[in-house]
C-alpha cells in the first residue's frame, strides 16, 4: 500500500523542502494552522454527532417495526393511535439520547485526562503535545516505550528497534536506521521509516512526520492500535441475549397475528397488536441502560483516581478472580532508594558511585526509576566529563552503556542486571584498585549476590573499559570489560499493603506476583506481605515446562520470578485456559503484550506510552487499594445491569406470554397496541435510574460473570409466575367484577405496571426488599410511576387510549394481587438464587 508521498525515497533536505519544515521544526502558528486544517477534515460537528446519536436510539429492528406500525396507523386513518405511538417512540428515544449523550460526554472528559503525548520540536524548542496534534512537518523525538504518532522518515537514530507487529504481523522488533531506499521498497523493508501505531522497543530517534491520521498506513486499513478491540464475554452475552428475546418476540408475534386474523379480528388491530407485543418483550433500553450504568461506574472510579478507557472493562474488572502484578510501586513504595555502592570486598567505593552517576546522568533512552534515583541520590561532581556515545538499555541485553570523554580518554561505562553485566567482564577491579581475573572471584560475586538478595536488596552490576582508540560503540563492544562492583537498591513494602491483599482475598481475588527480580528478592518481599514464598517458580523453570504442565500446576503458584516479557503473556494465557478471568497491572515496555491479552489491562498514568495504549484502565496512582475499589465498582455496575435484564425477562416475558394466551382465549384483544406500548414505556422509566441504585455489600464479595443459564432460568421461573398472577387478575376482573372490555384493560394495565415496578424492588437485592434500601432516584421514579398509573384512568385523555375509570374496590383488588405477587416472588427469588449460587 503506497503513501501519498514516497518519503522513504527522499533525502532529509528534499523532505524538509516538500513539507516546508526544517531541523528546528515548524513555527507554532504554522503547526496550529495545519492542525486546524486536519481537524476540519476528520472531526464531525457536535450537532451532527448528536443527530447520529439520536438516530441510533431507533436502530433496533423492533423499534423499526414500531415505526412501521406508526406508518400503518397513519395510512389507515387511526390518528389517535398515531399520536400515542409517536409520543411513546419519541419520549423513549429522547430519554435514551439524553442519558447516553451525558454518559458519552463524561467518558470523553475522563479519557482526556490520560491522553498519550508525543515530544515534538517546534521553533527549536522541545515540548509535549497530545499524540493526535502531531501534524505533517513536525520534528518528533522518540525513545524506548513511545507510541509512534505519525508515518515519518528517520533523520537521526541510535540503536532503534520498533515493534511493527500491528502492521506487518512480524513478532520480532525491526531494526531502524538512517539510509536511502528505492521508491519501490515494500513496507516491511522500509528500515528508514517508522509508522503510526507502532512502538519503540529500544533506542532513540528523531523523525520528521509526513503522514498523520487517516493518511497513515495504519489509518488506511483502519486497524490502529487504539481501536483494535474484541468483544468481551459480557458484550457477547448482552448481544446474544438481545437477539434471543427478539427472536422469541417475533415468533410469538407471528403466531398471534395468524391466530387473530384466523379468528376474524380486524387486520390492522391484529398487526398493531402483534408488533406491540414483540416490542414489549424486547429490552429496547438495554444498550442505553448498559452505557449509562457503565458511565456511572466510570465516574465513580474517576473520583478514586481510576480512569476507564473502555467502558466495558468495568464489567470485566468486576469479573476477575486473579490479579497479576509486578511488585515495584504496587506492593512496594515504588521510590527506589540507593542503599550503597560497594566493591567486591564489601566496602563503599567512590569510583562505583561516580561511574554509576555518569552512566545515569548521560542516559537518554528508556526513562526508569533506578536512573532517577541514582541521579538524585548519588549526585557528584562530573566537571570535565562529556557524553560521546550510548547504547540504550533493552530488555534482551538488560544493560545500558555510555561512553564519556574526559581529557584525552574515552571510557565506556556499563550497568545493568548483575548476571548480564558479569557475562561481559573478564577482569575485576578490587577495592584498592588492583585488577585481577574474573575467574578468581566468580564464587565471591555469587555469594554476595545471594546475601544481598536475602536481605531484600536489588543488586545492579557496573563495569567499565577504556575505549579511547575506538570510542564509537555498539552492542558488540560490550565485552572484555572490568567489573567494578555492586549498586544496592531497596524498595520497602507499602504501608497498609497487607490489609489491601487481605481485602482482595475477601473479595475472592487471588494476587499473583510476576516480577523480573531474582527469586530470593521475590521471596523476601512475599514473606513481608503475607504471600507464601514457597509457591514460587522462576523464569528458567518456566522455560522447562510445557503449556500443559504449567496448566496443571499454575493455581498452586503465587510468585513468578526472573520472568521475561514473553513469559508474562504466557502466564496470563495459561490462567485464562484454566478458566480464570485475569487482570494484569503493568507499566513498562515489557508489559505491553501481557496488558493486551489480559481480560483487564491496568496501567498507570506515568507508564510508557505503549503500556498505556495497551491498557483498558489507567490508574492516576499506582495503588492496589484503588484496584480493589475498582473491582467492587465493576461488580456494582454488573449487578445494576443485571437488574434491568432480570426485570425485562420476568415482567416482559410474563406479560407478553399472558397477552398472547389471553388474545387466543378472549373474544377481544386483552390490551390495545397503544396500551401495550404505554405499559412498556412506564415500566422502563424506573430502569433509567438503576445506574445509581445501591448494591448490597454481600453481592460484591465474589466475582461476577455473564451467566446465560441463570437468565434463562430466571425468565422461565419468574415469567411463568408472572403469568399465573396475570390470570388471577383476568379471573378477578371477568368472574368477580364482571368487568366491561374497557374496565378489564384498565384493571390489567394498573396491575401490570404496579407489579412490574414492585418486582424490580424485589429482584434488585438478595435480601428481602424491605431490608435493602434502593437508591433515591429508583425510589422516587418508582413512586412516581405507580402514582401516574393510578391517576391515568381518571384523566380526560384516558378514553382516547381506551381506558376507563375504576371503582375503589377494583383498584384495591389490583394492588392486592400485585402485593401478593411480590410476596410469592420473595420466596421464589431466595430459592432460585440459592440453587443457582448467585
Amino acid at each position: 500500500m503506497k503513501s501519498a508521498i514516497s518519503f522513504w525515497n527522499f533525502s532529509t533536505d528534499q523532505l524538509f523542502n516538500q513539507l516546508q519544515s526544517n531541523e528546528k521544526g515548524l513555527q507554532k502558528d504554522e503547526a496550529e494552522g495545519r492542525k486546524k486544517l486536519n481537524s476540519e477534515k476528520k472531526l464531525r460537528s457536535p450537532l451532527l454527532t448528536d443527530i447520529f446519536l439520536f438516530g441510533r436510539q431507533f436502530k433496533s429492528p423492533l423499534v423499526l417495526l414500531l415505526v412501521f406500525a406508526l406508518l400503518l396507523s397513519f395510512s389507515a386513518g387511526t390518528y389517535i393511535d398515531c399520536v400515542i405511538i409517536f409520543s411513546i417512540l419519541f419520549l423513549s428515544g429522547t430519554l435514551g439520547f439524553i442519558q447516553e449523550r451525558n454518559a458519552n460526554k463524561a467518558a470523553e472528559k475522563l479519557r482526556a485526562l490520560i491522553q498519550t503525548k508525543a515530544r515534538v520540536k517546534r521553533e527549536g524548542i522541545t515540548f509535549e503535545i497530545p499524540i493526535g496534534d502531531v501534524v505533517p512537518g513536525d520534528i518528533v523525538l522518540l525513545e524506548a516505550g513511545d507510541i509512534v504518532p505519525a508515518d515519518g522518515l528517520i533523520i537521526q537514530s541510535k540503536d532503534l528497534y520498533v515493534n511493527e507487529s500491528v502492521l506487518t504481523g512480524e513478532s520480532f522488533p525491526a531494526e531502524k536506521k538512517v539510509c536511502a531506499l528505492p521508491q519501490e521498497t515494500p513496507l516491511i523493508g522500509r528500515i528508514n521509516s517508522v509508522f503510526k501505531g507502532t512502538s519503540t522497543i529500544s533506542g532513540t530517534a528523531v523523525i520528521i512526520a509526513v503522514e498523520t491520521g487517516k493518511n497513515t498506513e495504519l489509518g488506511k486499513i483502519e486497524t490502529e492500535i487504539t481501536t483494535i478491540t474484541e468483544e468481551t464475554a459480557f458484550e457477547k452475552g448482552i448481544k446474544s441475549f438481545g437477539y434471543m428475546l427478539m427472536m422469541v418476540g417475533l415468533i410469538m408475534a407471528a403466531v398471534i397475528l395468524i391466530v387473530n386474523i384466523t379468528m376474524g379480528r380486524p387486520a390492522l388491530d391484529s398487526i398493531l397488536f402483534a408488533l406491540a407485543l414483540s416490542l414489549g418483550l424486547a429490552p429496547e433500553l438495554l444498550p442505553a441502560i448498559v452505557t449509562i450504568t457503565l458511565s456511572a461506574g466510570a465516574k465513580q472510579l474517576a473520583a478514586k483516581k481510576v480512569i476507564v478507557k473502555k467502558l466495558s472493562a468495568i464489567q470485566n474488572l468486576g469479573s476477575i478472580d486473579i490479579l497479576c502484578s509486578d511488585k515495584t510501586g504496587t506492593l512496594t513504595e515504588g521510590e527506589v532508594k540507593i542503599h550503597s555502592c560497594i566493591s567486591i570486598d564489601g566496602k563503599q567505593n567512590e569510583t562505583i558511585n561516580k561511574y554509576a552517576y555518569l552512566n545515569a546522568f548521560f542516559e537518554s533512552g528508556y526513562s526508569n526509576p533506578m536512573d532517577d534515583a541514582i541521579r538524585k541520590q548519588l549526585k557528584t561532581d562530573i566537571t570535565g566529563f562529556t557524553k560521546f556515545d550510548e547504547v540504550p538499555y533493552d530488555f534482551i541485553r538488560k544493560r545500558l552503556s555510555i561512553v564519556v570523554a574526559t581529557d584525552s580518554k574515552h571510557i565506556m561505562i556499563t550497568k545493568g542486571a548483575l548476571k548480564n553485566v558479569e557475562e561481559v567482564c573478564d577482569k575485576i577491579q578490587l577495592g584498592d584498585g588492583t585488577i585481577v581475573t574474573m575467574e578468581e572471584h566468580k564464587t565471591d560475586i555469587a555469594q554476595q549476590f545471594e546475601q544481598f538478595s536475602l536481605k531484600g536488596f536489588r543488586t545492579i552490576g557496573i563495569c567499565y573499559k577504556d575505549i579511547t582508540d575506538n570510542p564509537v560503540i555498539n552492542k558488540k563492544d560490550e565485552c572484555n570489560m572490568t567489573f567494578l562492583g555492586f549498586i544496592l537498591l531497596q524498595d520497602p513494602p507499602k504501608e497498609g499493603i497487607v490489609n489491601i491483599i487481605n481485602e482482595l482475598r475477601i473479595k475472592n481475588v487471588a494476587l499473583k506476583i510476576i516480577t523480573g527480580d531474582n527469586t530470593l528478592i521475590a521471596e523476601n518481599i512475599a514473606s513481608q506481605i503475607g504471600i507464601s514464598s514457597h509457591r514460587i517458580i522462576s523464569g528458567a523453570e518456566l522455560h522447562m515446562l510445557s503449556d500443559d504442565a504449567l496448566l496443571a500446576k499454575i493455581d498452586d503458584i503465587d510468585i513468578f520470578s526472573e520472568t521475561e516479557p514473553s513469559q508474562k503473556e504466557k502466564i496470563i494465557r495459561i490462567l485464562q485456559r484454566k478458566g480464570h478471568v485475569v487482570g494484569y497491572l503493568g507499566d513498562g515496555i515489557n508489559d505491553a503484550s501481557a496488558l493486551k491479552v489480559a481480560d483487564v489491562g491496568i496501567s498507570v498514568n506515568n507508564a510508557v506510552d505503549v503500556a498505556k495504549e495497551s491498557a483498558d484502565i489507567i490508574l492516576l496512582e499506582k495503588n492496589l487499594g484503588v484496584i480493589s475499589d475498582g473491582i467492587s465498582e465493576g461488580r456494582r455496575t454488573y449487578m445494576n445491569t443485571m437488574k434491568y435484564i432480570f426485570i425485562s425477562v420476568c415482567s416482559n416475558f410474563g406479560n407478553m406470554f399472558s397477552m398472547a394466551a389471553a388474545s387466543m382465549l378472549l373474544p377481544f384483544l386483552p390490551l390495545l397496541p397503544a396500551q401495550i406500548l404505554l405499559i412498556n414505556f412506564l415500566t422502563d422509566l424506573p430502569a433509567l435510574s438503576i445506574s445509581s441504585d445501591n448494591v448490597d455489600e454481600e453481592q460484591l464479595q465474589k466475582p461476577r460473570k455473564w451467566d446465560i443459564k441463570l437468565i434463562r432460568n430466571f425468565m422461565i421461573v419468574f415469567g411463568l409466575e408472572s403469568s399465573v398472577f396475570d390470570f388471577v387478575t383476568f379471573g378477578t376482573l371477568l368472574y368477580i367484577f364482571h368487568s366491561s372490555i374497557e374496565t378489564f384493560r384498565t384493571g390489567w394495565f394498573v396491575e401490570s405496571v404496579v407489579s412490574a415496578v414492585l418486582i424490580l424492588l424485589v429482584i434488585r437485592t438478595h435480601k428481602t426488599f424491605i431490608t435493602s434500601r434502593p437508591g433515591k432516584a429508583l425510589t422516587l421514579s418508582s413512586a412516581l410511576v405507580i402514582l401516574a398509573v393510578l391517576i391515568i384512568p381518571y384523566l380526560n385523555i384516558s378514553a382516547s387510549i381506551g381506558f376507563t375509570t375504576l371503582s375503589f374496590i377494583t383498584i384495591i383488588s389490583m394492588c392486592a394481587i400485585a402485593i401478593l405477587y411480590v410476596l410469592v416472588a420473595e420466596v421464589t427469588k431466595k430459592i432460585l438464587f440459592k440453587k443457582m449460587n448467585y
